[in-house]
């Protein structure tokens, strides 16, 4: 009997859970990574769901957990299809489960159909299941925020040190290259390493001024972690734990307390999406409030190109389309304008997202949308005005000058 690490958004060997206890037992360990090949073929909404930018950073991810996991003596397979076409349902499985609903669905099969022994873990959230003191989620996120914030605290790390050697992963398929552009605001590779590399730096400096920076589209003007915590090269607890440290040695500051704020936003969103399964994605959303939304497919196109006429929402797409990444104040800008203002299909923009992000995340991704349509937990369903928010955040147009 062989002991199989199932990883899916968890790719690193830090405060990881499943590794841990397979560890713990004498048998052959292997790890697998399976990609579902859904993912390759065009959507309801028109798009590819694993663009380009996300595969090659995604790529980049698992040579460097393939590296960890060679330094131990594991062997690491990448595959497209589903886990029951490849592993023998006679070993023993552990994995960290996901959130979302259909990757839920799939590890669900999975479960079903296991003959051996089985263990399942947190580690995505920063709070476990059990620590979170509600039956149901509250709709606001401001009322989750004071019940957990200084009440509720993260489980202890386990620390485990990657490796700084990488192992080139085989796909089943090609990879088109993927040049970075020089513009960007994350220049930064995938993987363990270089998650742990970029918190160590933004926590060198530039967290001491990341409330008032974090509105910019410059690399340290925000942490750029989301794609790590994305697939798991990072997980929440050491982004916590750190953050923390930093504060025992330079002290606390409004600047520290919003990188938790924000660590807070992202887990509101994780336990609404869990607990709301296949609602997150009705055109109704989880308020099931009904809009007359239209699917207009040359204003949709329009705007996925940037050619809207709107400077500030065509400089971010712009962006996004060359770089895979955009500001959250970029996000909230282009969503607000694609649903409020153009009255279109929240869900084709959502989609078109997570196409594009490098790190995109299911819960994050839909939830931010659909609290933009005003569909999901934002009880004022504001407008944005978008001359205003271009002399607020780029009153010298600097950021509309690089990208039009």
């Amino acid at each position: 009997m062989k002991t199989i690490i199932w990883y899916q958004n968890d790719l690193r060997v830090d405060d990881h859970l499943p590794l841990e206890e397979a560890l713990r037992h004498d048998d052959p360990i292997e790890g697998h990574f399976f990609i579902n090949p859904n993912q390759f073929v065009e959507n309801r909404y028109g798009v590819i769901p694993l663009g380009k930018e996300r595969l090659h950073f995604l790529k980049e991810s698992l040579e460097d957990v393939a590296g960890s996991l060679d330094a131990l003596g594991i062997p690491f397979h990448v595959h497209v299809g589903h886990p029951l076409e490849t592993l023998d349902p006679s070993d023993r499985l552990l994995f960290q489960r996901a959130v979302g609903y259909n990757e839920r669905r799939r590890e669900n099969e999975v479960i079903k159909k296991w003959k051996g022994e089985y263990e399942t873990f947190g580690g995505f959230t920063l709070f476990e299941e059990g620590d979170i003191p509600f039956e149901k989620m509250p709709f606001l996120f401001t009322e989750f925020r004071k019940a957990v914030e200084y009440d509720v605290r993260p489980r202890e790390l386990i620390s485990r040190k990657a490796t700084a050697a990488t192992r080139e992963v085989t796909f089943p398929f090609s990879i088109q290259e993927v040049k970075q552009d020089p513009r960007t605001a994350f220049p930064f590779k995938g993987g363990e390493l270089a998650a742990k590399r970029r918190l160590n730096d933004y926590l060198s400096v530039p967290i001491r001024t990341y409330k008032e920076t974090r509105n910019g589209f410059g690399v340290d003007d925000s942490t750029k972690l989301s794609s790590y915590l994305a697939n798991g090269s990072l997980s929440p607890r050491r982004v916590f734990f750190e953050l923390e440290a930093h504060e025992r040695t330079h002290g606390v500051n409004e600047s520290t307390y919003w990188l938790y704020f924000e660590l807070l936003w992202r887990e509101f969103f994780q336990w609404v999406a869990l607990e709301q399964g296949k609602k997150l994605f009705r055109s109704q959303g989880i308020r099931s409030k009904r809009k007359d939304w239209r699917v207009e497919a040359d204003v949709i196109e329009k705007w996925r190109k940037g050619e809207m006429g709107v400077d500030f929402v065509d400089a971010f797409m712009r962006e996004l389309n060359a770089t895979g990444w955009m500001s959250n104040r970029g996000r909230q800008i282009v969503a607000n304008y694609f649903s409020k203002e153009l009255k279109q299909d929240w869900r084709y923009g959502a989609s078109y997202f997570e196409s594009k992000l490098i790190d995109y995340d299911v819960a994050s991704n839909w939830g931010n949308w659909a609290y933009q349509a005003g569909v999901g937990n934002d009880s004022r369903d504001r407008r944005f005005n978008i001359e205003r928010q271009q002399f607020t955040y780029d009153p010298d147009r600097a950021f509309r000058n690089k990208w039009l």
